[in-house]
């Protein structure tokens, strides 16, 4: 059966466990999270537990069966733990052999299938048959943990904090979501450092400037919204930045395009009335990449489509320059940001 987070949660504050839990999806992080409250609940804390048999993305069908259908020791639960799972890799009767084991599971047994690898590979025929056949089986839960909104991140950015005993505002953690790029796993390590940072008390705007790891696309969208904002001067000490972190020219460019990208596609959107909701649906952003769309919004109202179409054209150019010439990436760099400034902010650097 298909489940969403609140009723796998549900499932396992009640005890109310199914025999095969599937848990997958873009936010790995959640995945790890309900492994281990499932590992928790089912057998303890203790890993090495000799009722808990540990599989990996293949595996001799036989083992499977073995580990499934033999009696636990001294316990009346035994669990079969089977990380990032590989369909793919097994032949159509050994996947006929899996679809039956996975049918018949005792009830002292309970089976976690946890996929925390590459989300492209579940999308492959083989491991989609798996997740079919699983949703229809009224012995399993089949949870997918798709990627968190912005909101959602900064809500449970806000509950960590308090459940540390610290106070943070919720444009505060806002704030700490974007800079992770709501990624639910960052976010939640650097929530730990400011929590540990302060004890107990006000997490404030300086600690998280100060404190938290500025991802690359963060630093690069600061270089862009910098430009679009005529302060040469500040893309430039940016960009020393990031050359001093030997951030190679062609990713910085190449991340520095995509943000003007969704200017372009902001401004576009402007001009038609749509929504940063509808803008990032129509070009299939992520739920939590949203506030990129948002964000650019708000920034190319200052800016016209004339000038965004000419910097995508100076950012092809500067790209066709690093990848076919022997001149230095960051005067190509400096060069293109000098060229990307408005006009105005250009004659008064001159």
């Amino acid at each position: 059966m298909k489940y969403d987070e609140d009723k796998l949660s549900s499932a396992i504050k009640s005890g109310d466990i199914s025999r095969i839990n599937y848990l997958y999806g873009d936010e790995r992080f959640l995945v790890k999270t309900y492994t281990d409250r499932l590992l928790d609940t089912t057998i303890g804390k203790d890993r090495n537990d000799i009722n808990l048999t540990k599989l990996g993305s293949t595996f001799p069908v036989d083992v499977l069966t073995d580990s499934i259908e033999s009696m636990p020791l001294f316990s009346d639960k035994k669990v079969v733990l089977i990380s990032d799972l590989d369909m793919e890799k097994f032949d159509e009767n050994a996947i006929e052999t899996i679809l039956s084991s996975f049918k018949n599971i005792p009830d002292e047994c309970t089976v976690i299938i946890s996929i925390t690898g590459s989300y492209e590979q579940i999308k492959k025929a083989k491991n989609k048959k798996l997740i079919t056949a699983l949703s229809k089986q009224k012995n399993a839960a089949v949870c997918e943990f798709t990627h968190l909104t912005p909101a959602r991140v900064t809500e449970l950015i806000m509950k960590k904090a308090a459940k540390r005993g610290c106070v943070i505002s919720r444009p505060d953690a806002q704030h700490i979501a974007e800079l992770t790029l709501c990624d639910l796993s960052l976010s939640s390590a650097e929530t730990d450092k400011l929590c540990s940072y302060v004890g107990t008390g006000e997490i404030t705007a300086e600690m998280i400037d100060k404190l938290t790891i500025k991802q690359l696309d963060t630093s690069i969208y600061s270089l862009a919204a910098e430009l679009t904002k005529g302060n040469r001067k500040q893309a430039l000490l940016i960009l020393d930045d990031l050359i001093a972190q030997k951030i190679d020219p062609i990713v910085i460019l190449a991340s520095l395009s995509s943000n003007y990208i969704d200017f372009y596609r902001a401004k576009a959107a402007q001009s038609t009335g749509k929504s940063a909701s509808l803008v990032a649906e129509d070009f299939g952003y992520a739920k939590n990449r949203t506030f990129v769309v948002t964000k650019a919004m708000n920034l190319v109202s200052r800016l016209d489509m004339t000038h965004i179409r000419n910097c995508l054209d100076i950012l092809f150019n500067a790209d066709h320059l690093l990848k076919t010439s022997a001149i230095n990436g960051r005067t190509v760099l400096e060069e293109t940001i000098v060229k990307l400034s408005p006009e105005k902010s250009r004659r008064a650097y001159y």
